[in-house]
């Protein structure tokens, strides 16, 4: 009886122990860091996507003001024609 009890209580500390050890783990100060340097990164590429859109913007609205500076000045060679 002694020595069933014994292997019970050993192999209830050794599933403990396995079960702690698989369990979820600690951030390390490297993983932190890590994921601090990866979160700079996400917030400066969305920064340059802000940025290109609105070069995309001003571009496309000086393209415009140029197809109608365009036509106007063929117009006026139409009418000197």
């Amino acid at each position: 009886m002694k020595k069933t009890l014994f292997v019970l209580v050993l192999a209830f500390l050794l599933l403990s122990l396995f079960i702690t050890g698989c369990g979820p783990k600690k951030a390390t100060q490297a993983q932190l860091s890590q994921l601090e340097e990866l979160k700079m990164a996400a917030d400066q590429a969305e920064a340059q996507v802000a940025e290109c859109q609105k070069k995309v913007e001003e571009l496309t609205k000086e393209k415009e003001t140029l197809l109608k500076e365009i036509e106007e000045l063929k117009k006026e060679i139409e009418i000197y024609k």
